[in-house]
């Protein structure tokens, strides 16, 4: 049965859970067990267990402040508090038993008291109000202490990366397409079901900037959401590496092995650099084997195939292929005008067809560069509160943008130029007048539309009033049948495609 100290640190563990997050919880606090209670003066004196003496030293410095609130607030009393290992508390075992064995055999109280002598006493950290008291330690543990342990303070080791989940990365705001939907679809199937489907690894490789972190930190997120209390772990290879250095360096291998092993789900970025780092290879070799093993998810990201990847041992690279490998390819025009209009309406901002349509047709290949694109613009809008049309985008964009790729036409230029040529108001082609020299003229702006943009069909209808892609077909299609069979049809069109060219070579 519980003791009521022990009610009253589950009670302290439950304040504890509100006041840090989730996974910092589960990770640090959860694992810390109640060992006993006792009077100190004019207040209380708490004992707690934990696993190891880096997961002391990382509670010491990180919580210290927010347990002895938490233990004060329940007691009402002066509080203070001391950590225990579980290696130290095993110790104190070892020593009970060899004292009564001694007692025993020898019948020796001196004998029995020289035995336990010998033993280790086990080493604590105490907190007693907010100023810390630690017993000496011995040369390793001190460094250890002063040089921060090593698994999740990226900041202290260099090139180490944070490793807590983007909330901004999200399913929802993953917008899938043609160029990402088996990645996806499969990223989908491991949240909902973490290790317990055949995509463990599930590696994601592409080129740079086209979704694969964002992907990833994804995948995570929707665990945690339906898991609160799974262990998710994301960072990069080489802070994978940087925490093995250091282990290795500070002599905490073991702390270092035990921890990654807690792991639900493991995501590691950007795996190819792991080629020719041969230790740091068989450390995730083995690590990778006893997560697969235990059902836990691992999910991996790569900016070429596990293939293409040099410098990977064979025995590595076959257990990257255990599970699914799928790439994302560079988005299609469609994508990067959904997700132009998607930042446009979480940001507020105004921007019109026109608009989007050149955005996304000149930032080609790279999702990250489009989305610096449209932060860009964003922040110059908000400085400069100039109108957002066609002329300002040029210009704000024009050293992301190649002057060659620059040089191009919009269909709103088209509108009003093929208008011109068969003298009529540009608003009657975006109009519903069924009139045939109306509907011939916007046949064929819709014709050269699409020849001379990047435009969808559906974006072409837009622009002539908000028709759909099957009136562009037909007009295509109508523009085609008179080109075969009126010369003179021809000539015009000839006409107008140079006024065409020409303003593109002096836009």
């Amino acid at each position: 049965m519980a003791t009521p100290s022990e009610f009253l640190w589950q009670r302290s563990k439950e304040k504890l859970a509100k006041d840090i997050p989730t996974q910092q919880f589960q990770t640090w606090i959860h694992p810390v067990d109640f060992v006993s209670s006792s009077a100190a003066g004019n207040g209380i004196h708490v004992t707690l267990s934990v696993p190891s003496e880096f997961h002391r030293d990382w509670i010491d410095r990180e919580f210290s402040d927010l347990l002895l609130d938490a233990l004060s607030s329940e007691l009402n009393e002066h509080v203070s508090f001391s950590f225990i290992t579980r290696a130290d508390v095993a110790d104190e075992v070892e020593v009970v038993s060899a004292q009564a064995s001694s007692a025993r055999h020898q019948a020796s109280e001196k004998v029995g008291s020289e035995s336990s002598t010998k033993n280790p006493a086990p080493r604590r950290t105490n907190r007693q109000g907010h100023s810390s008291a630690s017993a000496p330690r011995s040369n390793k543990s001190q460094a250890g202490k002063d040089a921060t342990p090593f698994a999740f303070r990226p900041e202290t080791i260099p090139g180490a990366l944070p490793r807590t989940l983007n909330p901004r990365y999200t399913l929802d705001t993953f917008i899938e397409a043609d160029c990402n939907r088996l990645a996806r679809s499969a990223g989908v199937a491991v949240a909902k079901r973490p290790g317990a489907t055949s995509f463990n690894p599930f590696l994601i490789y592409g080129k740079v900037g086209l979704g694969k972190t964002h992907l990833a930190h994804a995948i995570g997120n929707e665990i945690l959401a339906h898991q609160p209390r799974a262990q998710v772990l994301y960072l990069t290879s080489e802070a994978f590496t940087n925490y093995f250095v250091y282990a290795i360096q500070n002599n905490t291998l073991g702390e270092f092995t035990h921890a990654f092993r807690q792991i639900d789900v493991l995501i590691v970025d950007d795996i190819q650099f792991f080629g020719g780092k041969e230790k740091t290879q068989e450390q995730f070799f083995h690590l990778f084997n006893e997560l697969h093993q235990g059902g836990k998810q691992i999910i991996l990201c790569a900016d070429r195939s596990p293939a293409e990847i040099a410098g990977i041992e064979e025995r590595l690279l076959s257990r990257f292929r255990w599970g699914l490998s799928a790439d994302v390819q560079p988005p299609d025009l469609e994508t990067r005008t959904a997700i132009l209009r998607r930042h446009a309406l979480e940001s507020g901002l105004d921007l019109s067809g026109e608009v989007i349509d050149y955005i996304a047709y000149n930032v080609k290949d790279n999702i990250r560069l489009l989305e610096g694109a449209f932060n860009k613009l964003l922040a110059m809008q908000q400085v400069t509160r100039r109108v957002i049309d066609l002329n300002f985008v040029q210009e704000a964009l024009q050293d992301l943008i190649d002057n060659r790729t620059r040089k191009s036409i919009s269909a709103s230029q088209i509108r009003d130029i093929v208008a011109e040529y068969f003298t009529m108001d540009p608003d009657l082609l975006i109009g519903k007048s069924r009139k045939r020299p109306i509907v011939d003229a916007r046949q064929v702006a819709m014709h050269f539309c699409k020849q001379m943009t990047q435009h969808s069909l559906e974006a072409i209808g837009r622009r002539f009033g908000g028709r759909d892609h099957s009136t562009v077909i037909h007009a295509c299609k109508a523009i085609q049948a008179r080109i075969d069979t009126e010369p003179r049809f021809v000539e015009d069109l000839g006409r107008i495609e140079q006024l065409l060219k020409n303003r593109v070579l002096h836009s």
